[in-house]
This record gives structure tokens, sequence and C-alpha cells, in this order.
């Protein structure tokens, strides 16, 4: 049986941040009213070059704020509220970009990055954030190379690579979990677990242990809720269908992992999926939670050339709408930011 159990504190978790080129100064808001939770969804295009920053506080009016990125093409974002800035791994410009001081830009602003990492990466896939390092997903760029994550180091003058791993697996989206990294592996319904992730050194990466998710046919989505030990996976389903897409949620994930034995899979009655025609569900890339609102997002790549789509009561899973529908031309990466 494999040991895992929660951690004490939340340390990091999705909202463990990572340093700008910004200091942050403490502020006294002891005497502050109580207001509600303020959300926003950060997206990224593959298409169009934008970032979307859409107030989602209130889902009965939705409100938006876009830039110009200094990329065309970008798979994966993270936000920092602390120091007010945004991580994009760009495709075009085949870096990891940092964009400052984001909310003082005015809607439409052209974003140029204040830094730039210091080794290129290769066709990135997705971004995940513990502490202070940056872990990027990456294709293989051609025949004969190798599908790798790039791990980097994030200070407040540089973005610093660290380590570069090559996997014979080809990931998608991807979460961390303390020292544990959970990647999904693309047109399969497996997701690949490596223990220790930051203590290997450089070079080739076997994964620990392979599970499979019953019902799942492609993933490329995953996300991870600590509070609520929930397990979110998109699922594209046949990447040539753009009506087949489906989002999968496994409750209580960390206790049925626990009691599974390596390289085996998780049952169907463990899985709830969101999935047909009234859902918009085509091929869905990326996932984010919101446990405070109990909404979950989603990243939709093909219905409409591309939206942002939000679910609530979608516990039991079947053929929902969904709550919010916001056209994102190119969207390929979505960021949830809960203050």
């Amino acid at each position: 049986m494999k040991n895992f159990t929660l951690p004490a504190a939340l340390l990091f978790s999705a909202f463990a941040f990572v340093s700008c080129s910004t200091d942050s100064e403490g502020i006294d808001d002891t005497s502050a009213p109580l207001t509600l939770s303020k959300a926003t969804l950060f997206t990224g295009s593959n298409t169009s070059g934008k970032i979307n920053m859409f107030d989602v506080s209130d889902m009965n009016e939705i409100t938006n704020k876009s830039f110009q990125s200094a990329s065309r093409d970008s798979d994966g974002i993270h936000y920092d509220p602390i120091n007010d800035c945004l991580f994009e791994a760009s495709r075009s410009e085949r870096d990891v970009l940092v964009f400052e001081n984001l909310n003082n830009n005015e809607n439409g602003a052209s974003l140029a990055p204040s830094l730039r990492s210091d080794v290129q990466v290769e066709n990135p896939r997705d971004i995940a954030v513990s502490g202070n390092r940056i872990v990027v997903s990456s294709d293989a760029a051609g025949p004969g190379e190798s599908n790798k994550f790039y791990v980097y180091e994030s200070t407040p003058n540089s973005v610093r690579l660290v380590n570069i791993y090559e996997t014979g697996y080809q990931h998608w989206g991807i979460f961390l979990r303390g020292n544990t990294l959970y990647a999904a592996m693309d047109n399969s319904g497996r997701i690949a677990v490596y223990n220790d992730f930051f203590s290997n050194t450089s070079g080739e990466l076997t994964a620990d242990d392979i599970f499979r998710v019953t019902g799942a046919k492609s993933l490329r989505g995953v996300t991870y809720d600590e509070v609520e030990d929930k397990l979110f996976l998109a699922d594209v389903g046949n990447p040539l269908n753009d009506s087949d897409g489906a989002i999968h949620t496994i409750d209580n994930f960390s206790v049925i992992y626990s009691g599974m034995n390596a390289f085996s899979s998780i049952n169907a009655s463990d899985v709830k999926t969101i999935t047909g025609a009234n859902t918009m569900l085509g091929n869905p890339v990326d996932l984010e939670y919101d446990n405070k609102a109990k909404v979950l997002y989603a990243a939709e790549r093909s219905t409409n050339g591309g939206m942002a789509l939000a679910f609530d009561n979608f516990s039991n899973g079947g053929n929902m709408s969904p709550r919010m529908k916001q056209a994102v031309s190119g969207i390929s990466s979505i960021y949830l930011n809960v203050e």
C-alpha cells in the first residue's frame, strides 16, 4: 500500500506563491469590514496572445480586464497575488515570462515581461508551483527529442533553471502536492506520480507509480483541492471529436489512493463525470476549483473556438449546462485566485 498522508498545513498548496521582482509590504487589515471573497479567473491563449482577468466573484455580474501578452502562443499560467505578478509559459517565446504590477495596467494594455527564464523551454504544456520552484511540463520538440520537466527557481531578479528531467511519457497537465508531482499522461486515462520530485538530479526520470482512472480516455488537465480532498481531471476523449469531452471528479482522493496497490486503477464507482451535449465540453484542457463558492472552472479549447466554463452542483456528474460561459479565443490555460 502507498503512504499518502495529508499535511498539517497547506504549505505547498496551489496558493504557495513564488517571488517576483517586486517586494510585498505588510497590510494591517484588522479593522477592515467583512466582505465576500473576490475570485479572479486568469486565462491564457495559444492563438490570440491575450491574458484575461475575469472577476467571477458574482456570477450574475462578471467583468473582464484583458491584456496583450508578449507571447502569441502560451500554455500554462500562474498568478502571485502578494506581488501582483503573473507567470506565463510561452510556446512562441520559448520562455517563462514574468509580468509585474498586473493590476496597475489599463484594460487592453500590451504587457512587456520584466523577467524571462534564463534557459528556454520547448513546447510547454502546463505550470505548477511549490514555494519558489516553478515546474513546466513540455512535449518533445521533434523526432528524437524527449518529453521533459523543466524546474526553475524564482527570485526577485531571475527565473533560473535548476533541473531538467527527461521522461518517456507525454505529459500535459501537472500539479504539485508538496514534493510529489502528479502528471496527466496525454492520450490515455492515466496519471503518473513522481515522489520526492525535487530531490532528483537532472537526467532521466521514471514515474514511481501510474494509476488508471476507469472511464477516462485522454487526460489533459489535472487539479487537486486539498481542503475537500477532490481530484479533478479534464478529459478530451477523442481529440478529433469536438463534442465528447468530460470532467471527472474523484472524492476522497487521498483515502482512495492510499488504499490502492501500485500501478492499479481507480474504480468507476469512485468517479463522477460531467459529460454530454449540454456541458459544451469538447476538448477541456485545464481546470480550477473554488472550494468556497463550490464552483469548478474549465478551459474548453474547441467549443466556439474557446470558452471559459463554470459548473456548480456537479457533485453527481451528468449532462448539465455550465453556469458561466465566456468566449475566450484559443483558451489554453486558466488560473483561479480567491482572496
